[in-house]
């Protein structure tokens, strides 16, 4: 069962009282003297498990995402999702590398197949803007295609299992979950009948099968980039804001 990194409520509760009030600029100002620090620490608290991981991740951000940031958000517009997670995506898929390639034949920014492709309409894969456009709206196709009744994060999170190893295996887990009487619209009793799907259709092919771990793994490590990205946007516009 995927095990979500949860923060601390007093950073949600710092976030909700920005969302619904009005702040003056004094306080805005009080609040970039202290901001960096915050966050700095609420980010720590995200990866204590993997500090090499974030020095890598704070790098790639640096040096790569400006590149890309824009198209990110462009390819966000209109859709039920904001930029930081497609941007999370691709950070898993690509580390934000344009000529990124599997084994598998995968390529580009979003790591998307042929069949996607040309699905999407994207023609040339390597390219970083239909890459990042393509595998935003077949993320969107995808969880359009999920009921509407599933919660918002437990549909994200089965919308990014779908991405990694298919609709079918996902909505075999789905209908496995109705069977055995558990609740097909949350993604943790939905991710544990996916090991059974998944073993029971490609288990036979390696001796040691793993690929319910890694789709656990995938889930939980875009989840990670995808809160990150999402406290430093929050960061620099409030930071932005008191400069007004």
């Amino acid at each position: 069962m995927l095990s979500y990194i949860k923060l601390r409520y007093s950073f949600f509760s710092f976030l909700g009282l920005l969302a619904f009030v009005s702040l003056e600029a004094p306080v805005l100002a009080s609040y970039t003297q202290q901001n960096e620090e915050y966050f700095k620490n609420e980010i720590d608290y995200l990866w204590k498990e993997d500090r090499p991981g974030l020095v890598l991740f704070k790098k790639r951000i640096n040096e790569r995402l400006p590149k890309y940031q824009e198209t990110f958000k462009k390819s966000a517009e209109g859709l039920d999702i904001h930029w930081t997670l497609i941007a999370a995506i691709s950070y898993q898929e690509s580390h934000w590398n344009p000529k990124a390639k599997s084994n598998t034949g995968v390529r580009g920014l979003m790591m998307l197949t042929q069949k996607t492709a040309r699905e999407m309409g994207i023609t040339k894969r390597t390219n970083p803007e239909d890459s990042i456009i393509g595998g935003a709206n077949y993320f969107q196709k995808t969880f359009d295609r999920l009921p509407e009744d599933i919660p918002k994060l437990d549909k994200i999170w089965m919308t990014l299992a779908a991405y990694n190893l298919g609709y079918v295996n996902l909505n075999l887990a789905r209908t496995l979950a109705e069977e055995k009487n558990l609740n097909s619209n949350i993604w943790s009793e939905v991710a544990d009948c996916l090991e059974e799907i998944l073993i029971n259709r490609y288990g036979a092919e390696s001796e040691k099968f793993v690929m319910h771990e890694e789709v656990m793994r995938y889930v939980k490590r875009i989840d990670l980039y995808y809160k990150t990205l999402s406290m430093m946007d929050r960061d620099n516009e409030m930071y932005l804001l008191a400069q007004k």
